[in-house]
């Protein structure tokens, strides 16, 4: 069966990929416009491995439904920066080789990963996994008295996406790689309905995008704004990376499949100073007409959400696939 992205999936995982950039609030009033959820945010710091991992599972109120996001490359954040830097590759299970920085970063988060895809299994509230850590600023919205117990459960997980943006997406894509060389996570498999990613850098080898490809690439969806650079980075300077899956690009009037894949750039030095140049030219009509392969600008979740919203019905309530 070929599977096609969900419109409504695609618009509510680009909202989340974009607002974990900002505060809890934000974000929760943001999704809560589609849907009624529990949140639960967890953060995973360690400076003396130049690592800071987030991730934020987010679970449909009936419990059937749960979208594990992961936040991008904040730019302010140092120890971002130098986990997209730490390109060196390692060994990714049997799949192949990845890019080291991003298999770390997703390494020292999993545990947690494991515990709340474990209680989403079992038909627990996400929110009351990992009592203690400051997921979230204040309790999840619904009908909920403090004192009184939690509503009863009214079913288990059925459906299950995978989302990020950046640095986010490329864990995104390595977490689903984890679930299908895992035999501990058979039961989670089938519940996985997408892996829907933005902006995403290549995350491996060769050897890894064709194994990934044929063990999850019929629910993986990648979605490129315009010239957004981040998708044609690692630079082959660096090794040779390579993406696989479904892409689908967009200049701001919705998704459209697109055949040809871009290839790496070729230095990081070049390739992000012509990434910058074509950011400042948007900015003066004079010299916008200059053609340039790629950009910064256009990696700026704001033009995924945009492109998302593009023939979807507002508002709508997001309706998870079981098929």
């Amino acid at each position: 069966m070929t599977r096609e992205p969900d419109a409504r999936a695609t618009l509510l995982l680009s909202l989340a990929s974009a607002w974990m950039y900002g505060d809890q609030d934000t974000l929760e009033k943001s999704l809560n416009v589609y849907g009624e959820w529990n949140f639960a945010r967890v953060i995973v710091e360690n400076n003396a491995l130049f690592l800071a991992s987030e991730v934020c599972f987010i679970q449909s109120k009936c419990r059937r439904l749960l979208i594990v996001c992961a936040k991008g490359t904040e730019p302010g954040n140092i120890f971002n920066w130098l986990t997209d830097a730490s390109v060196a590759s390692q060994r990714f299970h049997a799949l192949g080789r990845v890019h080291g920085g991003f298999a770390r970063n997703l390494a020292v988060m999993w545990d947690v990963i494991d515990r709340y895809l474990g209680a989403a299994l079992r038909g627990e509230d996400v929110y009351e996994v990992l009592p203690g850590i400051e997921s979230s600023p204040r309790r999840p919205v619904g009908p909920r008295v403090d004192g009184e117990p939690a509503p009863e459960a009214v079913g288990k997980l059925e459906a299950l996406y995978i989302t990020g943006h950046s640095l986010g997406a490329a864990m995104a894509v390595l977490a689903a790689a984890r679930l299908f060389t895992d035999g501990k996570y058979g039961d989670v498999r089938r519940f996985l309905r997408g892996v829907y990613t933005f902006g995403q850098p290549m995350v491996g080898d060769a050897a890894f995008a064709a194994r990934a490809e044929e063990l999850f690439g019929d629910r993986f969806f990648r979605f490129v704004y315009a010239n957004d650079i981040v998708p044609r980075l690692p630079p082959l300077s660096t090794g040779h990376f390579a993406h696989f899956g479904k892409a689908y690009r967009s200049t701001g009037e919705g998704w459209t499949y697109e055949g040809k894949v871009a290839g790496q750039t070729r230095t990081f030095l070049v390739s992000a100073s012509v990434g910058i140049f074509a950011w400042l030219k948007h900015q003066l009509p004079i010299i916008r007409w200059i053609p340039l392969p790629f950009s910064w600008g256009d990696h700026s979740p704001a033009n995924y959400v945009e492109a998302s919203e593009q023939g979807t019905e507002q508002p709508a309530i997001f309706r998870f696939r079981l098929d």
